[in-house]
């Protein structure tokens, strides 16, 4: 089956605890048209443990958090990492209105966080930490220094997730179909993480790797 970029992105938080929105539409004030939409916005919180007994280990790339509520707003390119105009423009206000839609700030304290993201990437407070992160197949030059993480990355994380915890990623009958072929082709790939590398960029439509 054929999948997208977004969905490989989708797996990679997902499987690394965040609760994931995909297409989260950011609407306008007055009017009917939306204002622009977020491909993934994901939260992860501090104590998330799966398995009681051996708790899984998650990637430090987008889990590493101080903060209790880990909370991500996600563009995806299929090729070179960038983040669109509404993510940059100041003066259109978006992330402040991403920021009142999610909850996770009180009302005062949005300015100030909203500012951080356009500028920085990243806000740290003590409860909630937000992030802008861009997911693609190369680095790109951004304008603000906003977490990069490329589809290389991501799928090693998954080949090793899958390594891993075999006997526990097994039980997926729930999974929608684009996760249940990931897991496919782990199976028949096992032995060659290469292999699995360029069958999952071929299902989730991607271009081939690129050297950096």
């Amino acid at each position: 089956m054929a999948s997208s970029p977004e969905r490989l992105a989708y797996w990679y938080l997902r499987l690394n605890g965040f609760l994931t929105i995909e297409n989260f539409v950011v609407h306008p004030d007055t009017g009917a048209n939306q204002r622009t939409d977020v491909d993934l916005l994901a939260v992860r919180f501090r104590h998330r443990a799966e398995n009681l007994m051996e708790h899984m280990v998650d990637d430090l790339e987008c889990c590493l958090c101080d903060a209790y509520a880990n909370v991500v707003i996600a563009e995806v390119k299929r090729g070179v990492c960038a983040l669109n105009g509404p993510w940059t423009r100041k003066d259109d206000g978006n992330i402040h209105r991403v920021l009142a839609a999610i909850g996770c700030l009180d009302q005062d304290k949005i300015a100030a966080a909203a500012d951080a993201l356009y500028e920085e990437g990243a806000y740290r407070g003590e409860i909630v930490q937000l992030r802008l992160m861009a997911f693609g197949n190369q680095e790109g030059k951004l304008p603000i220094p906003a977490t990069q993480i490329l589809f290389d990355h991501m799928i090693q994380f998954i080949w090793e997730r899958f390594k891993a915890y075999d006997r526990q990623k097994r039980a997926i009958g729930n999974w929608a179909d684009d996760g249940q072929a990931l897991r496919r082709i782990f199976d028949e790939n096992r032995r060659t993480q290469a292999r699995f590398a360029n069958a999952v960029r071929q299902c989730f439509g991607l271009p081939e790797a690129v050297e950096q």
